[in-house]
């Protein structure tokens, strides 16, 4: 069940969007990804920084207009505010974005099969076999890729993803 304030935070983003936000800024700023914040900060009934956060979060959706629609350093100001919540969220309640461990656990098993590609092509042919080494870091890559949407997975089962 949803609480009065988290309708009142979705209403104001949904005004502000109707009126002065277009399309291509809604899907690039993610501005629905405020209300998947909004929900969570609600959840955090204990956390005193979370309190705090959902008053930022009430000046943040009145000032939309201003940090989408007019100068870049507004903009700039408008994702250093989101990510200010998020990593906060990210921080104290372990609340990940969607795909985040897909994404880092691809990127690290990628190097680590990358360092082992060099490792056994090196080895075994003293020289740079290009099969080798990218076979392995494509290897890497993928297992990485499935490690990372398991755990992603298991965080989005639990509620614990933006």
């Amino acid at each position: 069940m949803k609480d009065n304030w988290v309708e009142h935070i979705e209403q104001k983003i949904d005004d502000q969007v109707l009126s002065f936000i277009s399309k291509r800024d809604y899907r690039f700023y993610q501005i629905e990804k405020l209300k998947k914040i909004a929900k969570l900060l609600h959840k955090q009934n204990s956390c005193l920084d979370c309190k705090y956060a959902k008053s930022d979060l009430e000046i943040l959706v009145d000032d939309l207009d201003r940090l989408i629609n007019k100068s870049g350093v507004n903009r700039s100001e408008y994702e250093k505010r989101v990510e200010k919540l998020i990593k906060h969220l990210k921080d104290e309640h372990d609340i990940y974005q969607a795909y985040h461990f897909t994404y880092n656990y691809s990127a690290i098993y990628t190097l680590v099969g990358s360092v082992f590609g060099l490792l056994l092509t090196y080895g075994w042919y003293y020289y740079f076999n290009p099969s080798l080494f990218f076979m392995c870091a494509g290897l890497g890559m993928f297992i990485g890729n499935i490690m990372g949407y398991k755990k992603d997975k298991k965080y989005r089962s639990k509620g614990k993803q933006i």
